[in-house]
């Protein structure tokens, strides 16, 4: 319902401005307060749609193409209108200083196009092509990453990649086995997930009580402890943490004894895709439910956690600010 009015509003006020811009505002010869207004609902509400319907990302996209054209046209057209308009205005005499002011300005949109069109440009091309923050949401990672880390990703990791299209035009790298990394999720490729890569295209894969074997070799794994994990419902429960040799990879991981290992066996990566597990095993939706994940989808490869936040004591982790991301 909401999204509905919004939309109703959106172009209501598109409407408006269109009606004002063709036949109202050749007779005006004063400041009316609801052109701003209209101009202010139409950018609240496209933003407030964009980020309902599609991702940051696509949103910061659509926003620098709709004021780099809008100061595109500024720059050819609606500069020299206003000021016509003025010189129009002033030689019949009938101006005060407020209303210079008004007719010599220019429209909200036009106005906010000429100051952030750039800001927006360069803020688009580090987020899209160098560096990105992540919050990780989920328990999913741990004990790698933890629920609240704010992370930092670099996105040159696996190619310089065309905004929204994901489509990589100049390739930097692969996803290797062991990697952390950011992707779009395949069954919703507006949100971002962040999971562990097992398998790289040709790995054939098995999963056989809890241990994975990646081309017949045991990922082999050694107890670490036992620890206290808190549960999403708030209950406590008993994690045995593990160091695993992911070939060459060492980590370490969350396994809960109660739950079941969804065993699999002999599944081979197809060409171009990845599999991607969460270090918590039996805590994580991962592609042992929702299948593989296609290199389009690949965002990059975090770095360092930069702050970290604990929902439940409302406090900051300041051990894990700077941490590395392995």
């Amino acid at each position: 319902m909401l999204v509905f009015i919004v939309k109703l509003i959106l172009v209501a006020t598109i409407a408006v401005l269109v009606f004002d811009f063709f036949y109202l505002a050749k007779k005006r010869r004063k400041k009316t307060f609801y052109v701003p207004a209209c101009e202010w609902a139409v950018m609240i509400s496209a933003v407030f749609l964009g980020l309902k319907l599609y991702n940051f990302e696509t949103v910061l996209t659509f926003a620098v193409i709709i004021f780099g054209v809008i100061y595109l046209l500024d720059r050819m057209a609606f500069k020299k209108l206003r000021e016509n308009r003025l010189a129009a205005a002033l030689a019949e005499g009938e101006l005060a200083d407020h209303q210079q002011v008004f007719l010599k300005g220019m429209p909200v949109l036009v106005d906010y196009s000429r100051s952030f069109f750039f800001v927006l440009l360069i803020v688009l091309a580090i987020r899209s092509w160098v560096l990105e923050p992540f919050r990780i949401p989920s328990g999913s990672l741990e004990p790698s990453l933890l629920t609240g880390d704010f992370i930092l990703v670099d996105k040159f990791a696996y190619g310089i990649r065309l905004p929204v299209t994901n489509h990589v035009i100049i390739p930097t790298g692969d996803p290797k086995r062991g990697d952390i990394a950011v992707f779009h999720w395949p069954v919703n490729p507006k949100v971002d997930f962040i999971k562990r890569v097992v398998g790289v295209p040709g790995d054939k894969i098995s999963y056989k009580n809890k241990v994975f074997y990646i081309n017949g070799i045991e990922a082999k794994q050694n107890f670490v402890a036992k620890d206290t994990y808190l549960l999403e419902n708030g209950v406590d429960t008993v994690a045995m943490r593990k160091s695993e040799d992911l070939l060459g990879v060492e980590h370490e991981i969350y396994n809960f004894p109660d739950r079941p290992a969804f065993d699999f066996e002999d599944l081979v990566v197809p060409e171009g895709m990845y599999f991607m597990i969460g270090d918590n095993r039996d805590d994580s939706a991962d592609s042992r439910f929702w299948g593989f994940v296609d290199e389009k989808y690949m965002v990059g490869r975090p770095l360092i956690v930069l702050l970290s936040w604990q929902k439940q004591d409302h406090k900051v982790r300041w051990k894990r600010s700077g941490k590395k991301v392995k």
